[in-house]
C-alpha cells in the first residue's frame, strides 16, 4: 500500500492533534487466518461475536500502567483526550477502537499467574484489522507530538510494511499443545462455601439472595500455540463470543455465551443468562432436559434473580420502557442455559463505560444484592478471579459504541501452565456436590480447546 495523506492535511493542521489514524480496505479477508502470523511478543487481541458478522484483530500496547484505582475513570479520561486531539489523515473513513478487559474486583485477592493482566488491560492498537460482513479494513493509529506530514508518512509507512509482512507471511509449523495434567483446586473449601452460602440464604441471616462462587482448575503442559486453542474453540463452541487478550506469552482466552452490554448509537442491549443443565446425547433427550430446565425451581429462581436486576438496572440508563424477551434456552455444545434479552433506547449523556460500570458484575456472576454478594465472595473465596467473569470487549472512543461480553468459559495461560475458571449461582435450593458437577461441566469447553 502506498501511503498518501489526504490532500487537506498539512503541518499547520497537525499541530493541534496528538492521535492520528490512517485506514484502507483489504477487500475480503478472514481475519482469524492472520492470527497465527502475529508475533507472540507484545500486546494483541482477537474478538468475534456469536453471529460472526464482525472480527477484530489488533496489535499495539497496553494503554494504562495497571496502577489505576479506577479503570473506568481512566478510560473516560483517555476518551476525552482522544476526542479533542484525534485526526484521520487518510481519504477513507476509519476509526480505531479500544479493546480490553476489566478486573472482576480490583480489591480482591491477587493471583500471580495473571501478572500484568490482573488489574485490567486495554490496548489501543497501532494496527487493527476490522472485518464487518465480508469487507476487511486496516486502521493504523499513531500517537505523536509535534507531528509533521513527513514524520507521519514515515511512521505510517513503517506500520504498513508490517501489515504487508503479515499478509504475505506463511504460518510457521507449531508444536501441538500437550495437556499433561489437570487438577481441581480447593474442592473442600468450595463445598463448604456452597453449604455456608445456602444456609445463610435459607435462614435469612442477611439479605443475601444469591451468590456466585467460582472454581479453579489448574492445568500443566505445553501450550505454545494459543492460536490452536482459539481455532478449536471457534470450531467447538459456535454461537459464543470468542476472545483473546494477550501480552507476550500470557493469554486470557475464552468462548463465552454471555453478553454484558452492547451500545449502538441509539440503544443499549444486555442479556440475562443463568441456570444450567447438560446437553443430551440425542435430540429427544436434549429436548427433554431443556424442558425440565425451563420448569426446574432452583434454576428458574436463580435466573429470575438475574433477570429482575438486569431489567431494573437497564431502566436507569434507557429512555422509556425496557423491552424484555420471553425466557428461552441458550444451547452450547456442552451445556444449556436459561436466557432472556433486555433492550432500550439510550438515555442521553450515558456512555457505554457508564453502562458497563452499572451492570458489572451482573447477578449471574456476582450475586444479589450486589455489594453484599461481592463482600461474601471476597471473604470466602481463597483465590483471585483476575479478569474472569468481568467485562471484556471493545469501544469506539469517538462514536461511543461497542460491546462487552462476560469473560466466562475462559482461562489464563502461559506456555507451561494455566488456570481455567468456572462458576455457579448459589441459592436456597443449591446442593454442594451438584454445584461441583455443574462447574466440571463448565470447565469442558476450555479443557477441550486445550486438549484438541
Amino acid at each position: 500500500m502506498n501511503i498518501k495523506l489526504d490532500s487537506s492535511v498539512d503541518d499547520q493542521l497537525l499541530k493541534n492533534h496528538l492521535y492520528f489514524t490512517y485506514s484502507y480496505e483489504l477487500g475480503e479477508q478472514t481475519v482469524k487466518k492472520l492470527l497465527p502470523l502475529v508475533p507472540s511478543k507484545g500486546d494483541r487481541f482477537y474478538w468475534c461475536p456469536p453471529d460472526e458478522d464482525c472480527e477484530l484483530l489488533g496489535i499495539g500496547e497496553n494503554l494504562f500502567d495497571g496502577q489505576q484505582d479506577d479503570m473506568p475513570s481512566a478510560i473516560k479520561g483517555f476518551f476525552l483526550e482522544f476526542s479533542k486531539s484525534f485526526l484521520n489523515v487518510s481519504s477513507q473513513k476509519g476509526r480505531t477502537l479500544l479493546f480490553g478487559g476489566f478486573p472482576f474486583d480490583p480489591n480482591n485477592l491477587k493471583e500471580k499467574i495473571w501478572s500484568e493482566l490482573e488489574s485490567g488491560y486495554f490496548i489501543l492498537p497501532s494496527i487493527l484489522f476490522k472485518r464487518i460482513g465480508s469487507k476487511t479494513q486496516v486502521v493504523l493509529t499513531i500517537r505523536k507530538e509535534a507531528a509533521t506530514t513527513r514524520s507521519l508518512l514515515k511512521d505510517f509507512s513503517y506500520l504498513d510494511s508490517l501489515v504487508s509482512e503479515l499478509l504475505e507471511g506463511k504460518e510457521q509449523e507449531q508444536s501441538a499443545n500437550v495437556l499433561v495434567s489437570s487438577e481441581e483446586l480447593a474442592v473442600p473449601t468450595f463445598l463448604h462455601n456452597v453449604d455456608d452460602a445456602r444456609k445463610e440464604i435459607i435462614h435469612k441471616a442477611t439479605s443475601l439472595k444469591k451468590v456466585v462462587l467460582a472454581r479453579q482448575l489448574a492445568i500443566h503442559g505445553s501450550f505454545q500455540s494459543i492460536t490452536q486453542i482459539l481455532h478449536r474453540l471457534a470450531e467447538q463452541q459456535p454461537q459464543t463470543y470468542l476472545f483473546l487478550l494477550a501480552s507476550n506469552q500470557l493469554a486470557f482466552i475464552g468462548a463465552t455465551p454471555e453478553r454484558l452490554i452492547q451500545g449502538t448509537k441509539s440503544h443499549f442491549m444486555t442479556a440475562g443468562i443463568a441456570g444450567s443443565a447438560p446437553r443430551g446425547s440425542t435430540m429427544q433427550e436434549d429436548d427433554e432436559i431443556g424442558k425440565e430446565l425451563l420448569k426446574d425451581s432452583k434454576n428458574t429462581q436463580e435466573h429470575g434473580i438475574v433477570a429482575q436486576r438486569l431489567e431494573d438496572q437497564l431502566a436507569n440508563i434507557v429512555a422509556g420502557d425496557v423491552a424484555v424477551s420471553s425466557r428461552r434456552l441458550l444451547k452450547n455444545r456442552d451445556i444449556q442455559h436459561l436466557a432472556m434479552t433486555f433492550s432500550g433506547e439510550r438515555k442521553q449523556g450515558v456512555s457505554l463505560i457508564d453502562a458497563v460500570e452499572l451492570i458489572h458484575p451482573s447477578p449471574a456472576l456476582g450475586g444479589e444484592p450486589q455489594r453484599l454478594a461481592l463482600q461474601w465472595i471476597k471473604d470466602h473465596e481463597p483465590f483471585g478471579r483476575g479478569l474472569y467473569g468481568a467485562p471484556i470487549g471493545w469501544v469506539d472512543p469517538i462514536e461511543d459504541v461497542g460491546e462487552f461480553a462476560v469473560g466466562i468459559r475462559s482461562g489464563i495461560l502461559t506456555e507451561t501452565e494455566g488456570i481455567l475458571y468456572a462458576g455457579c449461582g448459589i441459592v436456597a435450593d443449591s446442593d454442594p456436590e451438584a454445584e461441583r458437577q455443574e462447574t466440571l461441566l463448565k470447565f469442558q469447553p476450555m479443557l477441550r480447546g486445550v486438549k484438541g
